[in-house]
């Protein structure tokens, strides 16, 4: 989903990134108990935003709260880091949500 902005969006891209701020004010409002995270947005990409969170358990929660089905969280395994991700549209922005944690050493897990 493509969002044209106006004007007077284009001028001032702090106020194009409201809506984010706004969405995700919203959602801390109705999940005070949902992990913190590390968010990013940019005025190139105004009505989007990234969610790096610590552990699966903090994916999870996010998943829940942005209820997302399980069936779309994806795993990707790379260099030694697992990763799990999935998209949020929430209105008229959209969440990337993820979670990067290290492969467990097989010796460790036995």
């Amino acid at each position: 989903m493509t969002v044209v902005l106006t004007d007077a969006e284009m001028n001032n891209p702090l106020a194009a990134q409201a809506t984010v701020f706004g969405t995700l004010t919203r959602l801390a409002e109705l999940h005070p108990n949902l992990p913190g995270a590390y968010v990013t947005t940019s005025q190139i990409t105004p009505t989007e935003a990234h969610v790096l969170l610590d552990s699966p358990a903090d994916l999870e929660a996010w998943r829940r709260a942005t209820h997302t089905d399980a069936l779309d969280v994806q795993f990707t395994e790379r260099q030694g880091d697992r990763k799990l991700q999935f998209t949020a549209p929430l209105g008229r922005i959209t969440l990337k949500v993820y979670a990067v944690f290290p492969t467990v050493p097989a010796a460790v897990a036995a």
